[in-house]
């Protein structure tokens, strides 16, 4: 399988669903006026909640599809979810 096949079978198996999406739109528009701090803080305390609720694998899985998106993402964001995942995997 060349690295084309293999980079388009990993995007179909890791793009967020229609109902994924509309999460995600949702949680654009109840977050799009608040601060970076205040984004960053709620992150933090979602990840709480998380790790609480899900398996270790589950969990993992999560950050692996956040990382996913990187493709979809300009730089500045990028760095941002850097920041995101940092965050989240230092409770590992």
């Amino acid at each position: 399988m060349s690295n084309r096949d293999e980079f388009i079978k990993s995007m179909k198996e890791n793009m967020p669903d229609k109902e994924q999406l509309k999460v995600v739109e949702k949680l654009a528009e109840d977050y799009k006026d608040k601060s970076e701090d205040e984004i960053f803080f709620e992150i933090i305390r979602i990840n709480k909640e998380m790790e609480e609720e899900l398996s270790a694998e589950k969990y993992k899985e999560i950050l692996g599809k956040l990382d996913s998106i990187r493709p979809l993402l300009s730089e500045d964001q990028n760095k941002k979810l850097d920041l995101v995942i940092k965050a989240l995997k230092h409770k590992d």
